[in-house]
């Protein structure tokens, strides 16, 4: 397929408009040639907005089977597997936002359809394009830590990110809460960082709604090594936002949204050394995530390889998150009368000087 993957994007909410739509129009592989929003006066406001044509736009997601080949699904998370499924049966390719389904089920229903008529279906994990995460994963694959014991992650904000329609405020349309709409994020980098993981306790605040705050340990096999994880999800309070792994000859640490560097604490030193690519290899702090995301969609529909992201990918996700909402206990609650701080407490600072700044290429000595 030469030449550029007529795009369409079906649902107009916050994250099309100020995420998908500037990176598709910004890229010279897609054109943007369908809008599609049930919601008229959003659809107009977007036309404006982007000066896009009438022709473009669409109230019915239907519109869009012939004006496209390829579609970015970002619609609230319960419509995401039927919506994808009338695509993929019609070989158009599929970009669906995170998570790729709210159940395994639905996972697999998306599978099908992309093997049966050979259409891509990527999922939109854009935090995997972070230069910090690549980089990372080539450290953990060069042993510079030695043998890994643990690592710890930790997201919290106060309330954050809000999709229009308001669809994350309910389990049936979002398919759960903090785990599902942040931690979704993580699941993903955690798996592609460390391999096969099962969880071990779960722990949120449910109460039969969408939780709000949760806590997860998960059992890791990086390369047949057993390596214990933390995780500290909230939307209700700040928390240290960032990843700690640690192993035998030091650690690593990454701040949540720095994109292009890992910050190496050796074992025994009191030095602080920040590791980058030499040029790197996916996005800086200063790029589009979301326009690589696109750009890495239309590569493998171009060349017939796997996305950054596959589906196979998103639905281990998806499992991972099921297994843990299957053993959910309750979290303490104590707050009541204490801060939430000090209930889901916050990783540290390592009290290091700056030592040095350098590329992976430097530490590693090639």
């Amino acid at each position: 397929m030469s030449g550029r993957i007529r795009l369409g994007i079906v649902g107009a909410g916050a994250i099309a408009e100020n995420a998908h739509i500037p990176a598709a129009l910004s890229s010279n592989l897609a054109e943007l040639t369908a809008l599609s929003e049930t919601n008229q006066s959003r659809l107009r406001y977007l036309q404006q907005k982007f000066s896009l044509k009438h022709e473009v736009c669409f109230v019915d997601y239907r519109d869009v089977f012939t004006r496209a080949d390829a579609v970015i699904i970002a619609l609230p998370n319960h419509l995401h597997a039927s919506l994808g499924c009338e695509f993929l049966s019609r070989s158009i390719h599929v970009l669906c936002e995170k998570p790729l389904a709210t159940s395994v089920q639905e996972c697999e229903t998306m599978l099908e359809a992309s093997r049966s008529t050979g259409a891509v279906l990527a999922v939109g994990y854009y935090t995997r394009f972070f230069s910090s995460t690549n980089l990372l994963k080539r450290l953990l694959e060069t042993r510079l830590l030695g043998t890994i014991s643990s690592f710890e992650y930790e997201f919290g904000t106060e309330g954050g990110w809000a999709p229009l329609s308001g669809y994350n405020l309910t389990r049936q349309t979002a398919g759960g809460g903090v785990l599902v709409v942040s931690g979704s994020h993580f699941i993903d980098r955690m798996l592609y960082l460390f391999g096969p993981t099962r969880i071990l306790s779960y722990k949120d605040d449910a109460h039969g709604g969408v939780e709000a705050n949760c806590v997860a340990s998960f059992d890791c096999q990086d390369s047949g090594n057993s390596v214990e994880g933390h995780v500290t999800l909230s939307k209700t309070h700040r928390l240290s936002n960032k990843l700690r792994i640690v192993g035998a000859n030091g650690t690593f640490e990454v701040a949540e949204g720095q994109s292009e560097s890992v910050a190496y604490y050796p074992r025994d030193s009191d030095l602080r050394h920040e590791i980058s690519f030499t040029s790197p290899i996916t996005g800086s702090a200063g790029d589009d995530h979301f326009k690589m995301e696109i750009e890495d969609f239309i590569r493998a529909i171009r060349t017939g390889g796997k996305p950054m992201v596959n589906g196979q990918e998103g639905t281990e996700s998806v499992a991972l998150i099921e297994e843990c909402y299957s053993i959910a206990q309750p979290i303490d609650e104590p707050w009541v009368d204490q801060s939430l701080k000090l209930i889901m407490g916050s990783i540290p600072p390592l009290d290091k000087s700056v030592g040095t700044r350098g590329t992976i290429q430097e530490f590693l000595g090639n």
